[in-house]
């Protein structure tokens, strides 16, 4: 079988990630990167030996040899670019967040199924080999059933106000900031964890520093250079949020996220407290599952494709005590991917075992009732239709 064309739009920091993942998919190949700063896209394709260069995502788009598209450009082109590429027959794997809002995340939804588009979305922090173990263990009764949850994603690449991105600004990152970039992320987790759905949320949605110097001329943050010159600008987006929410089984969680965090670089945490166990999870020791008792001694459960539930094992791809990382997390689930559309390609049966744009619309339907419920100071159910 010949192998499949991917064509990625953005080449920033994630960007990068997904190109340099991708060399690892058997099957794949590479055949172009687009940037509407063409001389970046330009550095990366020479760097991993891509290729075609393209100044903007319509010309990658009308690149008939393409059978795939990833989007990695910012948040507000995410919905037109998503939408494009399906209607010009390709698959799609997408940052997350979706799209701007619910509205638009449903309408890429029934896009894609109207054209029986497959598609993912790189909710990646369930790709670790423990979550996916934790997650397994949840489905197979081990947990019990879930009573309460907590949890946090702490960074502090905006602790300075020199410090300055795109995504602290509501033309390009849409009505939310940390919740939607982080929180994403971390009710994902909870989500797939437990198996249960967010119903309802009260949030508070809070800046840090409402003032910030942004930079002019040169880099923006994620960079090691210094910018010559600044200007002042109000930032009105969230750079910190804390969450109550309660899931479709009743059961009670907290989640708390920040990206103002002094020393805190990508810290997420999750734990969730069962009838039976309690499993707690950290980034910062991404390759160990805690599980607790009450009538016996505590476990840390480390990956190992030995021990791991059977449909786990093959995400533990090195022995054990060999750790795993965020690279890995990435590739786990980009493997996923590809192997369920390399067997739609041949019409083989296929499985959609990774987050798709249903996952996707799923989370932007929990951001905004967060936003919400922040305007209208209390509890907001998470509305699906």
């Amino acid at each position: 079988m010949k192998s499949l064309k991917v064509g990625l739009i953005g080449s920033g920091y994630i960007g990068l990630v997904h190109l340099e993942m991708l060399r690892r998919i058997v099957g794949v190949e590479v055949l172009a990167v687009a940037d509407t700063n063409r001389e970046l896209a330009a550095r990366a394709a020479e760097k991993l030996g891509i290729p075609r260069v393209y100044a903007g995502a319509e010309e990658l788009i009308a690149d008939p040899e393409i059978d795939v598209v990833h989007d990695c450009a910012p948040n507000h082109v995410h919905f037109e670019i998503n939408r494009r590429a399906i209607l010009a027959g390709k698959a799609v794997l997408s940052e997350k967040p979706l799209s701007l809002n619910a509205k638009e995340s449903a309408e890429l939804v029934a896009l894609a199924k109207k054209h029986n588009t497959l598609t993912g979305i790189n909710f990646c922090y369930r790709y670790y080999p423990v979550v996916q173990e934790a997650a397994a263990r949840a489905r197979r009764g081990d947990l019990g059933e879930v009573r309460a949850f907590v949890g946090h994603f702490l960074q502090d690449w905006l602790f300075f106000e020199t410090d300055y991105s795109w995504r602290l600004d509501p033309k390009i990152a849409g009505p939310a900031n940390v919740i939607a970039d982080l929180g994403s992320h971390w009710c994902d987790l909870v989500q797939f964890i437990t198996g249960h759905k967010i119903a309802e949320v009260m949030a508070e949605l809070h800046t840090c520093l409402p003032r910030r110097r942004k930079p002019t001329t040169g880099p923006l943050s994620f960079s090691t250079q210094k910018a010559a010159e600044y200007e002042d600008v109000e930032v009105k987006l969230d750079d910190f949020a804390a969450l109550l929410i309660r899931l479709d089984n009743g059961a009670r969680g907290n989640f708390t996220t920040c990206q103002v965090a002094a020393g805190r670089k990508v810290d997420i945490e999750l734990q969730v407290f069962g009838s039976k166990e309690s499993y707690a999870w950290s980034h910062v020791h991404p390759n160990a599952l805690w599980i607790g008792h009450r009538d016996r001694g505590n476990e840390v459960f480390y990956e190992s494709s030995g021990l791991q539930a059977e449909e786990t094992r093959k995400y533990a791809a090195l022995p054990t005590g060999h750790p795993m990382g965020y690279h890995d997390a990435v590739y786990n689930l980009f493997r996923d991917y590809y192997e369920a559309l390399a067997a739609k390609r041949g019409g083989r049966p296929y499985e959609v075992r990774f987050p798709d744009f249903e996952t996707g619309h799923e989370e932007m339907c929990v951001i905004d009732a967060a936003v919400e419920s922040h305007k209208l100071g209390g509890w907001v159910k998470v509305r699906r239709d």
